[in-house]
C-alpha cells in the first residue's frame, strides 16, 4: 500500500461520501464507490446481542431517529431506526448497516478501513476482536493476492484491541490511530509496532514530516484523515501520505487529476 515515486495517494471515503450523504450508510458507501474511491472508511460497534453494526457514536441520537446506547440494544431494535432523514428527506428510510452487509455488497477491488470503536464497551473487547476478525477473514481474507483486490485494514484508537487482533491473526493488517494526549512525540513506527500495526493513521493537522520519514524507514503505510480541500490535499500529497481520507471523494479525485 506504500506509494512508489510519482504515484497518487489512495482516496478513502470517510464514513462513505459523508459530505454528500448520511454518514456510515449504504447510500454513502455506494456514492463513494460510484465516485471512484479506492477505499471506504467506516466505524464498527458491537450491539447488546453481539452483532457488528456500522455506527460512529456510542449513542444513536445524532445520526438516526433512535435513542440509547448501541451496546444496550439488539440488532433487531437498531434496524427499526431511520438513519437517513436527519441528513435529508432524500435519504429517508436508510438503515444502520451491519459489517457483514457492507463487506458482502462491495467487490474486493474496493478497499476498506474498518475503524473499530471500543469506548463504552464493557465486554473488554474479547468478543469484539474475534467477531471482527471472523468477518474480515470471511469476506476480505488477507492471503488472497489476486489482482483487483483492494487494500483492507482494521484500525482503532484502542491499541490494546489491535494487539489482541494481531495476536489472534497476524496476517490481518491493522492501523494504529494517533492520539496526541497518549502518543505525544513518539515515532510513528514505535506507535504502530507496539500495536502490531502496519498502518499509521493521523489527522491532517497532526501530520508531520517526521512521521513520513520514520514510516518510510520502517515500511509503514501512512493514512491521513480530514483531507477535504484542494489545499489540504496538496499539503498531504507533498508530505508523501499513502492514503487520504476525505468526506468528499469525488472532489479529491477530481483535484488529484489536475496535479
Amino acid at each position: 500500500m506504500n506509494l512508489r515515486e510519482g504515484q497518487r495517494p489512495l482516496v478513502a471515503a470517510h464514513r462513505g461520501s459523508s459530505g454528500s450523504a448520511p454518514e456510515n450508510t449504504m447510500a454513502a458507501f455506494r456514492m463513494a464507490a460510484a465516485a471512484g474511491a479506492d477505499m471506504i472508511e467506516f466505524d464498527v460497534r458491537m450491539t447488546g446481542d453481539f452483532e457488528l453494526v456500522v455506527h460512529h457514536d456510542r449513542r444513536l441520537g445524532r445520526t438516526s431517529d433512535g435513542s440509547g446506547r448501541i451496546g444496550d440494544l439488539t440488532l433487531r431494535d437498531i434496524k427499526t431506526f431511520d438513519a437517513g432523514s436527519w441528513y435529508s428527506r432524500r435519504f429517508r428510510g436508510e438503515r444502520i448497516p451491519t459489517l457483514h452487509e457492507v463487506l458482502e455488497e462491495f467487490p474486493r477491488s474496493l478497499g476498506m478501513n474498518i475503524e473499530v470503536k471500543t469506548d463504552g464497551e464493557t465486554r473488554k473487547g474479547i468478543a469484539l476482536a474475534e467477531s471482527v476478525l471472523r468477518a474480515v477473514l470471511e469476506f476480505r481474507p488477507p492471503r488472497r493476492t489476486e489482482s483487483g483486490t483492494g487494500p483492507t485494514f482494521v484500525s482503532s484508537f484502542n491499541h490494546a484491541f489491535l494487539r489482541r487482533l494481531h495476536m489472534l491473526d497476524p496476517s490481518v493488517r491493522t492501523g494504529a490511530l494517533y492520539l496526541r494526549i497518549r502518543d505525544g512525540f513518539r515515532p510513528a513506527s514505535r506507535i504502530a509496532r507496539r500495536a502490531g500495526a502496519s498502518v499509521f493513521v493521523c489527522s491532517r493537522a497532526q501530520l508531520r514530516a517526521r512521521h513520513i520519514r520514520d514510516a518510510r524507514t520502517h515500511d509503514l503505510t501512512v493514512a491521513v484523515y480530514g483531507v477535504n480541500t484542494r489545499r489540504d490535499l496538496a499539503a498531504v500529497r507533498r508530505a508523501g501520505a499513502d492514503v487520504v481520507i476525505t468526506d468528499y471523494p469525488e472532489r479529491i479525485i477530481r483535484a488529484l487529476r489536475s496535479f
